[in-house]
């Protein structure tokens, strides 16, 4: 089993713990900033935040475990790519209609139930949580999360370091600037600018 560190122990992250064991991983440690080194989480210690990476003599397995697009991204910029390996985790319920025509990035979490049909684009640290659907020919860029049980329609491009909240629903050709957040429920029928806040049905733009 290849040896795994996961950053971020919250709730996401004792998710991935799950996940990593089940697709072959053996984790060794969670890294964080908020809690303090030693503390046990699902019998695994947080072992501190990312200067913990100098200890390694080769590169690590390392998965983001984290929820805000914007702390993942952030999170990247801190740490040398050259002491990381980044895995792809993907449940073994994931459905890939067509597996060669659909490109997924490195450090990327596809959760159980998660559809993907096919000419789909995933950036680096994208996360699909659970029961995800995502439509031909759509783009979502690095570090974005989508919450779980979104439908993403055909010909969507999702920007970077996006946040789609659990159960929205994506209208085919709709286009989401890079760092928006689109809240829960939301039925988002048209473009999406960078950098905003938008919900309801259908998702209007509350907050820039």
């Amino acid at each position: 089993m290849i040896p795994l560190l996961i950053y971020g122990a919250g709730g996401l992250g004792r998710e991935v713990l799950s996940l990593a064991r089940t697709v072959g991983f053996k984790p060794i440690g969670f890294l964080d900033d908020a809690i303090a080194p030693r503390t046990e989480i699902n019998d695994l210690r947080v072992l501190g935040s990312v200067e913990v990476l100098q200890a390694f003599h080769d590169p690590i397995h390392l998965v983001l475990a984290l929820g805000d697009p914007v702390s993942k991204a952030n999170v990247v910029k801190r740490i040398d790519p050259a002491r990381v390996v980044y895995p792809i985790l993907k449940h073994s319920s994931v459905i890939l209609q067509d597996e060669y025509a659909i490109q997924i990035g490195e450090g990327s979490i596809l959760c159980a139930g998660c559809v993907l049909t096919n000419d789909i684009v995933l950036g680096k640290h994208v996360l699909l949580n659970l029961n995800c659907t995502v439509g031909h020919d759509t783009r979502i860029g690095d570090c974005s999360s989508i919450m779980p049980g979104v439908n993403i329609a055909g010909q969507v491009t999702i920007g970077e370091a996006v946040l789609i909240g659990a159960g929205a629903n994506i209208k085919n050709r709709v286009r989401i600037g890079d760092k928006s957040k689109i809240g829960m429920g939301a039925a988002v029928i048209q473009d999406i600018g960078p950098g905003v806040t938008a919900v309801g049905v259908p998702a209007k733009v509350v907050l820039r």
